[in-house]
């Protein structure tokens, strides 16, 4: 194992990818477990959270992610407030041990995708201060990688939501990616082939590249 980077000293790696509906996420994660597991002693991915390590499962797209009311103000904190114990305890659980034992832990979105669409995650309106607070105290990933799309190509893809909504998403993605440490934006109107490349190539670029990891450094940005 590890043929890509023999001889190198290695630390696992923790990738989180964002995206709309449409942009190509599980087919692109699927190849990153596929084709960079030569890179690894391991690959484990989750999909937004790690449901207290409860196993991967292939769920069929949600075609109307907007279809649900918000819940109420007070479910929606304890929602918050559980999601973010979950993101924790995956990242005690899986992320420092990956880190540990060179294995590749891939993320299909993650703790920050609630402020790009609240209404796909339920949330009340009144909350979204206090999610934006609760972002700031979620670990944060090695590396972010963003499959950007165009709203008239999403929509050619996949019409769950508005061209309105889709363009929105896609300018709050990208202001997102603009001000979060080591965060790569991808062109995903290419073939799978080609993007997933692009993709796999910039993992392995990281893991070569990256500054050795500090010990006692805190997972949460700014902290």
């Amino acid at each position: 194992m590890g043929g890509l980077i023999s001889g190198e000293p290695r630390v696992g790696l923790w990738v989180a990818v964002f995206g709309p509906d449409g942009a190509g996420k599980s087919a692109v994660i699927k190849r990153m477990v596929c084709e960079l597991s030569i890179a690894f002693d391991g690959v484990e991915r989750f999909h937004f959270r790690p449901k207290f390590r409860r196993q991967w499962r292939d769920a069929p797209p949600q075609k109307r992610p907007h279809e649900k009311a918000p819940r109420s103000a007070l479910i929606s904190v304890l929602k918050l407030i559980y999601w973010l114990a979950d993101c924790w305890y995956g990242y005690m659980a899986t992320i420092r041990p990956a880190h540990a034992n060179s294995r590749l832990v891939i993320y299909d979105r993650h703790y920050d995708d609630i402020l790009i669409d609240p209404r796909r995650y339920r949330l009340s309106a009144s909350c979204l201060w206090f999610a934006k607070l609760l972002v700031r105290l979620a670990p944060r990933p090695d590396l972010y990688v963003l499959l950007d799309v165009p709203a008239e190509v999403v929509q050619e893809r996949k019409s769950e939501v508005s061209c309105e909504e889709s363009q929105r998403q896609r300018q709050a993605y990208l202001g997102m990616f603009a001000a979060l440490p080591n965060a790569v934006v991808v062109d995903a109107t290419y073939s799978l082939d080609v993007v997933a490349n692009q993709v796999n190539s910039i993992v392995l670029d990281f893991l070569i590249n990256r500054p050795p990891l500090e010990v006692g450094v805190s997972p949460i940005a700014g902290l």
